[in-house]
């Protein structure tokens, strides 16, 4: 009889391009895999279609439409038939060794929810695109060792404040009952503010550098990779997700700690949209985010009666993480320098941590 046996949970809108080598690779992991689910979030492609066909074992939930990621991980957790369950997006490869690396970082670290593999570019295998990631206090997640050699890659298990969801495990049993990903931020940032709150709230994420995936291009029609463009989704949901990951998370004295840095960010950002032709999309997301003002006040509420960590214990300093796929011109590279200058100065004196 085989031990600690995961359930996969494999993520999917309109996928069908990528499906075959994903659930090839789900194969190639072993016996201890007996339970995959295929979630898909109304695919309009022949994703479910493919999978029944070729796949005749992995059981096909369908959610009906696109509830984001997050839903579609919610419902994987639940209906999974293990404790533990390797989350994946459809397309990402998990390479072998990478849920035994995983169940190994989760055994010896009993504070963990959950464990992140390390994510390589599948057309440059050599190559990290991230491993694991820290909150920034300006409300981003920082990649890190984003686009090293593997060969830099240092083995040892990391705790960290954030999470990365492209392939991660999550132990079903130490979160309890506690709500999982907020389906109410739809898309992007879904991730990084459940490792944000999840740390708050006292448990661990792990960074496994030894447990290992391959990342193809990304969300069909909305990754830069993919696309070649910052998409109009990706772009309201990013300012608005940052928004709203904050006004939950921070606590008031945060806020006020870092209004300085946090002032010249929206400033830039709103002046940054302008130069973009993004007006549109940042009133999106500001009328969007007032929309969910009450979702915001319950989610505090919650918040304040389940912290066990400070903000400053789980938040960290630093350039701010900006996309590195976004062109810049010269002011905007100014631009840049001086909100790093302001963030850095603000973070030092208020008692920030080093990062």
């Amino acid at each position: 009889m085989i031990a600690n046996r995961v359930s996969v949970g494999v993520v999917n809108y309109n996928g069908e391009s990528y499906l075959k080598p994903t659930l090839r690779a789900v194969e190639r992991l072993g016996p201890a895999v007996d339970d995959v689910l295929l979630v898909d979030s109304g695919s309009t492609d022949a994703s479910v279609a493919l999978v029944s066909e070729h796949f005749p074992r992995v059981r096909i939930i369908a959610l009906g439409a696109n509830l984001g990621p997050g839903a579609a991980r919610n419902r994987a957790i639940k209906a999974a038939e293990h404790g533990r369950v390797l989350l994946i997006d459809n397309d990402v490869e998990p390479l072998p060794g990478c849920i035994e690396a995983l169940g190994e970082a989760l055994d010896v670290h009993p504070n963990a929810i959950l464990a992140m593999a390390a994510v390589l570019y599948e057309r440059d295998p050599e190559t990290v695109q991230h491993v694991g990631a820290q909150p920034h206090f300006l409300g981003a997640p920082a990649l890190l060792g984003a686009d090293i050699p593997v060969t830099r890659l240092d083995n040892t298990v990391q705790v960290v404040g954030s999470a990365i969801t492209s392939c991660l495990m999550v132990d079903r049993e130490r979160f309890g009952d506690r709500p999982w990903f907020d389906e109410r931020l739809f898309f992007y940032f879904e991730d990084h503010e459940f490792g944000v709150r999840a740390s708050i709230q006292g448990y661990d994420c792990l960074a496994v550098p030894r447990a290992r995936c391959l990342h193809r291009a990304g969300t069909i029609g909305v990754s830069i990779r993919q696309t070649g463009r910052f998409t109009p989704l990706r772009i309201r949901y990013t300012i608005r997700n940052r928004w709203l990951t904050m006004l939950m998370l921070y606590q008031a004295r945060t806020l006020l700690r870092f209004a300085p840095a946090l002032s010249v960010f929206e400033v830039l950002q709103l002046f940054g949209g302008l130069k973009k032709g993004w007006l549109g999309h940042w009133l999106w997301a500001a009328g969007s985010t007032v929309g969910a003002l009450p979702h915001v006040y319950r989610a505090r509420a919650t918040m304040r009666e389940s912290r066990r960590r400070s903000d400053l214990e789980v938040l960290r300093g630093g350039p701010f993480p900006f996309n590195k796929a976004m062109h810049r011109s010269a002011l905007e590279r100014v631009a840049q320098r001086a909100l790093d200058v302001v963030a850095g100065l603000n973070w030092r004196l208020t008692g920030g941590r080093t990062p």
